[in-house]
């Protein structure tokens, strides 16, 4: 209850504030929904690199596709290998193909690059995108890794693309990115959003080499694909054990986001807003602002479309 109390305080006095700055008219043009999309887009960027990395794992354990080539040092392991994924007939992959290069120690470690081609960003195409030194474990029946937003470059040049697949770490470096798989996943939105790391678990259900029944858990904060930089916004995200299931691929079923946004538009106004969404199991396309504040404070309690 004092929670709840101290958040409706809080609502509160944002809204006089609102008030004291804008008219009416102002005020309504001002008030808006949380653009879910900067979400979405990341559920979708860590979730097709959980994929990606899941079929690498499955690909190098000898579970060969029509749709994945391989190329590597040796038979066995430790070993360095090549890969590359059609991914065009696809429909929701959301990229024509992936190329990873990585380093494996054993069966179950790896630390990867990944390219891919063509990514579909909603309205327009990104013709590369190059994720470098994702670290990844195979455990039982699910693959973990980290993904760090410094780690991504839009359309890389040739030089960057040679330097992501001639992947070379030696046995410190190698160490030093899987110990990252080690730091505690995050609790709360206000710590995962200083993080700008994304923590990617996937349950594979014991059968790797079938992506179609996996599941898929991120926790983390930062942004991943940023296509305009806009120097007068800041826009920061968390999301908090957010669950993709295999049995419903429109929303997440559960955990948690933040988005909040500081900035100033055109006409000067400030842009102030967060929201705190939170998701549940209906796979109707849905999810519910549980507080907001600043400009989203009229969506408290409201159901969004969220469809991913």
């Amino acid at each position: 209850m004092r929670v709840i109390f101290f958040i409706m305080k809080k609502s509160y006095l944002a809204c006089l504030l609102l008030l004291s700055l804008f008219s009416c008219s102002k005020l309504r043009n001002y008030l808006r929904e949380p653009d879910t999309d900067r979400i979405i887009e990341t559920l979708h960027s860590t979730c097709l690199t959980g994929r990606v990395a899941t079929l690498a794992m499955s690909v190098v354990n000898g579970n060969l596709t029509d749709h994945a080539t391989i190329s590597r040092s040796n038979s066995g392991f430790p070993c360095s290998a090549l890969i590359e994924i059609d991914l065009s007939e696809e429909s929701d992959a959301l990229a024509e193909q992936a190329t990873i290069a990585g380093i494996w120690a054993d069966a179950h470690t790896a630390v990867l690059s990944i390219i891919f081609s063509n990514y579909d960003y909603r309205l327009h195409i990104i013709e590369l995108i190059g994720i470098e030194t994702i670290p990844v474990i195979l455990e039982s029946e699910e693959i973990h890794m980290v993904l760090a937003s410094q780690e991504i470059s839009l359309n890389p040049d040739q030089d960057d693309r040679d330097a992501l697949l001639s992947i070379d770490l030696d046995n410190f470096q190698f160490e030093s990115e899987i110990i990252r798989l080690d730091m505690p996943r995050p609790g709360d939105v206000y710590v995962a959003v200083t993080q700008n790391a994304y923590f990617i678990d996937v349950n594979t259900r014991g059968t790797i080499n079938n992506l179609a029944d996996d599941s898929y858990s991120i926790s983390g904060g930062g942004q991943l694909v940023e296509v305009e930089n806009n120097s007068a916004e800041i826009v920061q995200q968390a999301l908090i054990e957010v669950y993709i299931s295999s049995s419903c691929r429109i929303n997440p079923v559960s955990g948690m986001a933040l988005l909040r946004v500081t900035g100033v538009e055109d006409e000067g106004f400030p842009e102030l807003g967060t929201a705190l969404i939170e998701f549940y199991d209906n796979c109707q396309g849905k999810a519910e602002v549980f507080a907001a504040t600043g400009m989203y404070i009229g969506t408290n309690g409201k159901k969004l479309t969220f469809v991913l």
